[in-house]
This record gives C-alpha cells, structure tokens and sequence, in this order.
C-alpha cells in the first residue's frame, strides 16, 4: 500500500513533535557528575578539589582531557603565571584568532585572508603573545592550539558564561 504526501507530512510531524517533546529545557539544571561524587567521597581531600575536564571533538581532532587541584592548592598558590596566561586571552581578536585555531592550523596569511586579523603585523602581534602564553603553537609556519589546551580553553569559556 502506498503512502500519500498527507500521511508522509502527518507522519513526519508526530515524529518532529515527539522529538522536541524529549528535549531538554534551554538552561537546564547541572546534575551531580559521577566525577564529583568521587571527588566527595575522596577523603583524602580535606578541603575539597576543582576539577575540570571534557571530551571534544572538533576539527576533525579527538581531545579527552581531565585537570583537578585540591583547594588548597588554589588558594595558596600565587596565580601570577595563571594570570598571565589568562590574560593572553582576553583580547576579542585573540578570541577569534582561538576560535579559529579550534578547527585547523593556520597560517598568519590565512588569518588575514579569512579577515581575522586586518594585516599579517596584527596577527603576529596577537599570535605572539598567545604562544608566548602557552596556548599556541608554531609548526611549519603555520599556528595550532596544543591537543594539552583544547579543552581548558573550552573550559574557561565555558565557566564565563553566565549561570
């Protein structure tokens, strides 16, 4: 028996509706990870632990990638050299520079070919002090992000959003 484009339509609409039906809500509530129970219980932990960690796939590259410190680490330690690779970060430009990087290498020539940068001096400026921060690398002359700094930088992206 044939279908009709009308029962096709019908049926593809219960099926699109059923589908939405089972998506989550736009900001749903974080639920308690397998990670962080481990972490509570983990009574070697006196004052806690900060973790952070992800599995990324994206320019055609697979990345797991986990970091924990306990708080007191945080704490105590100084932050200067956090902050300075932190702060080599916080330039719009450098942000689409990275975002760019996340998918393929990249030359400076292709950073201003693709109109990321407005002349290969400012994309040197700003690659620059983004490998002199660790968070690029230069191989051939071309500019990637290092497989180690992948999902930290989504992290921190990830932790400025607003929650």
């Amino acid at each position: 028996m044939e279908t009709t484009n009308t029962e096709r339509i019908a049926d593809l609409e219960r099926r699109v509706a059923d589908l939405e039906a089972r998506q989550q809500p736009d900001n749903p509530r974080p639920t308690p990870s397998a990670l962080l129970d481990a972490l509570k219980a983990n009574t070697d932990l006196v004052d806690g632990a900060v973790t952070f960690g992800g599995v990324v796939d994206t320019g055609g590259h697979h990345y797991e990638y986990e970091w924990t410190r306990p708080t007191h680490w945080v704490t105590d330690s100084e932050w200067e050299e956090e902050i300075s690779r932190l702060s080599a970060l916080a330039h719009p430009l450098r942000g689409d520079i990275m975002r760019r990087l996340l998918y393929a290498p990249a030359t400076v020539a292709e950073l201003v070919n693709e109109h990321i940068a407005s002349s290969p001096g400012t994309a040197y400026h700003h690659v620059s002090a983004l490998q002199a921060a660790g968070w690029v690398t230069k191989h051939d002359g071309s500019f990637a992000i290092p497989p180690a700094r992948v999902v930290p930088l989504m992290a921190i992206i990830t932790a400025c959003e607003a929650h």
